[in-house]
């Protein structure tokens, strides 16, 4: 009874704490506290106001490193809140969203159904869909029981931390998934987290950064610092760059490298991608990024000037620039790349470019490409932008320019940094990213009803009303939306490598009657080798004659590198096939 009373007492006095919250009183729940250690949630326990409460939160995010580490912590719930909603509940909030934000994407999924089959998931599930969000189909009217593994080689070996099974039973039919086996993997999580936080902090304290509390100005320490913990807790992407300097005159010997490249057949190189966007008001403009790869020998510098040209197809000059580069990291093969991305508004037309990346005194041309691009007239036609792959989506807290390049979005703006080296590990996520534009939306769902999207439901008519009482006006129809389709497939090799997938696209508005749209595809079931990402896509609202209910074709390729981090071996080309001789006709 003694025990029993003090635990009473201490409920008491947690809840006359908790009394004095208003703003942030249920933040411990939040999925952006998934990473609390046992001894900060104790420490949580007493706090007693609002004001206390703010100087918690802002110490957790330091004590991590930051805002890097916030921005990878929003991209994981972003991704969660897609790929495991659940009826009445965010996916961030699900016990799959806790496992995922803390742990990462596991090294594989097996599944089994009330039947006792068991199968085991590779990129596209049960053999069906993409990625993490096949993993959980919604659809699937059956409960499952999946177990997310994760091999101990997916943790630092000095956190001495074993192999981890997360058994969560999902119910798509109640809206509602649950961790089996909580007591173990909670367990394993604020293990990990503990472990993950000491690191961190020995990292910042190497690199000189102001402990937690005190003032978290920037510096180089402390970018120093945030970089350490971003990449402790994952692959985060930098957060967003500064504007780059006003173009200065293009220097002579920049002009000597590009200008020759305007003349003959386009370069492309490996490292090199663009192609046309649009911006939330529908205006087109190209955007490219150039990569400046490390090698054995020598690192990628981390102080460049990129230079371009650009010109009409009669030779005429239509722009050029010199700025400083704002790179960012690339994980490449042999240590960190450097991107380095550009936009480009000109009226619409086809083009010649050529850019490079220069020694950060010009002398020296680092890498350069050429290309013919075209900008098409602002249109209110179907367009589908260029297919991104990326390892990371990274929200952004500043509101960014219409034209920045490979950023979506005004109001929750995200960055999208395409994978322009095309590497990617077994430990990343592939992330594809496209834009849909002027989708046919009926100006009612009834409309879209009647266009064919579903019969009404059947419904009792009511009993008239009284003359008296004047009768409710009816509640408005809910609003239309685009029904977007897409199928998607992967190739190695050129050949299918697993079954594609035909969904639905879950669309995420950026501006009126434009959408973005994407997911993110664990790559712990693919071998290393040269794969192939195809999209189609379609807009069932279309007319069916039209390109757009047909479908819009998309492509990237990407390559999942070996255990080594190195490039898999070339695959040997497919012979063709011998023509047949043909058999000489019998003399009569």
């Amino acid at each position: 009874m003694k025990r029993f009373l003090w635990a009473a007492a201490a409920l008491l006095l947690a809840s006359a704490a908790f009394g004095q919250l208003s703003k942030y009183k249920d933040w411990a729940k939040t999925p952006e506290a998934d990473f609390l250690t046992p001894g900060e949630r104790q420490a949580w326990s007493k706090v007693a106001s609002d004001t206390d409460a703010e100087k918690f939160i802002a110490d957790y995010w330091a004590k991590r490193g930051g805002e890097p580490f916030r921005q990878e912590v929003a991209r994981r719930i972003a991704a969660a809140d897609q790929q495991f909603k659940l009826r009445g509940q965010k996916g961030s909030e699900s016990a799959r969203g806790r496992v995922f934000l803390t742990l990462g994407n596991p090294t594989r999924v097996m599944e089994s159904r009330a039947g006792g089959a068991e199968a085991q998931s590779g990129p596209d599930g049960s053999g069906s869909s993409s990625g993490l969000a096949a993993l959980q189909d919604q659809n699937s009217a059956a409960a499952v029981m999946q177990t997310w593994v994760y091999d101990k080689s997916k943790f630092d070996a000095s956190w001495d931390v074993g192999e981890v099974r997360a058994q969560i039973n999902v119910d798509p039919q109640r809206g509602r998934d649950e961790l089996v086996n909580a007591a173990l993997v909670n367990k394993a999580i604020d293990k990990i987290n503990e472990a993950r936080l000491a690191e961190v902090q020995k990292k910042m304290a190497a690199a000189g950064a102001p402990a937690a509390g005190a003032a978290t100005g920037a510096g180089a320490a402390g970018a120093a610092a945030a970089g350490a913990a971003a990449s402790s807790a994952s692959s985060a992407a930098p957060p967003p760059p500064p504007a780059p300097a006003a173009a200065a005159g293009l220097p002579a010997a920049t002009r000597a490298v590009l200008e020759p490249m305007l003349k003959g057949a386009p370069k492309p190189v490996s490292g090199f991608w663009g192609g046309e966007f649009l911006t939330v008001n529908g205006d087109p403009f190209y955007a490219f990024q150039l990569v400046k790869f490390s090698t054995e020998t020598e690192p990628a510098p981390a102080a460049m000037k990129l230079g371009g040209v650009v010109t009409k197809e009669d030779g005429t000059e239509v722009t050029s620039f010199w700025e400083d580069a704002q790179p960012a990291d690339m994980k490449g093969i042999n240590g960190m790349d450097k991107a380095v991305d550009h936009s480009i508004s000109v009226p619409a037309g086809t083009y010649r470019g050529a850019f490079g990346l220069f020694s950060a005194d010009g002398a020296t041309a680092l890498t350069s490409a050429s290309t013919t691009f075209t900008i098409g007239e602002k249109s209110s036609d179907f367009k589908i932008s260029p297919m991104i792959l990326a390892a990371t989506l990274t929200p952004l807290s500043k509101r960014p320019n219409p034209t920045d390049a490979f950023v979506f979005g005004m109001e929750k703006p995200i960055r999208v940094e395409p994978r322009g080296n095309h590497d990617f590990s077994r430990e990343d996520g592939l992330w594809y990213f496209y834009t849909v534009a002027n989708p046919v939306v009926p100006a009612t769902a009834d409309a879209a009803t009647a266009a064919g999207q579903g019969a009404p439901a059947a419904t009792t008519p009511a009993a008239p009303a009284a003359a008296t009482t004047p009768s409710a006006a009816p509640p408005p129809p809910p609003p239309a939306k685009p029904r977007i389709m897409t199928r998607i497939g992967v190739l190695r090799d050129g050949k299918p490598a697993f079954q594609p997938a035909t969904l639905p696209a879950e669309l995420q508005p950026l501006g009126t009657n434009f959408y973005g749209s994407g997911s993110e595809i664990p790559l712990a079931s693919f071998e290393p080798g040269y794969y192939t990402f195809t999209l189609n896509v379609r807009d069932l609202n279309a007319p069916r004659e039209s390109a757009a209910f047909k479908g819009i074709d998309r492509s990237g390729d990407f390559v999942v590198l070996g255990p080594d981090g190195k490039m898999p071996p070339t695959p040997t080309p497919i012979p063709p096939k011998a023509t047949p001789t043909p058999r000489p006709k019998k003399k009569a």
